[in-house]
């Protein structure tokens, strides 16, 4: 975390966000472990929902975390990250529905994963440039 953005977090922001990323961290392990397993052939297909089921709940309790991190963090906190999340949000629209477009003209299928990628980067890029919009702003704790 930079200096800038790091002043943003109250020990107690950082300890939810702190945990929001052991639960994201956790559930994109078990989606690489559950892709390969699964599309490998290496388990019986129970295997395959059972290790599906776990990934799902993971991934809920990383957006869990993450709503809990948002109701708790201070007011410029939350500003930064729900102005990443809506640039996330709209930049996922636009790719996902030019791009089908785009398929329709020929350009190869991609697969789902591929859209939520450039939500994700566009989501961390959202933070950044928030926090140094707002970070001079932020008061910094002794």
């Amino acid at each position: 975390m930079t200096e800038s953005y790091a002043n943003l977090f109250t020990p107690r922001d950082l300890r939810n966000y702190q945990a929001f990323i052991w639960w994201l961290s956790g559930s994109m392990a078990a989606f690489a472990a559950a892709t390969i397993l699964i599309d490998g052939g290496f388990i019986p297909r129970a295997a395959g929902w059972a290790i599906t089921a776990v990934t799902a709940m993971l991934m809920v309790m990383s957006v869990c975390s993450y709503i809990a991190f948002l109701r708790h963090a201070d007011e410029l906190l939350r500003k930064v990250h729900l102005d990443a999340l809506a640039f996330a949000f709209g930049a996922g629209v636009v790719v996902m529905m030019v791009y089908r477009l785009c398929e329709r003209l020929g350009a190869p299928k991609l697969d789902f994963n591929d859209p939520s990628l450039i939500m994700v980067l566009t989501w961390m890029a959202g933070q950044w440039i928030g926090a140094r919009r707002y970070a001079a702003a932020a008061p910094v704790e002794p």
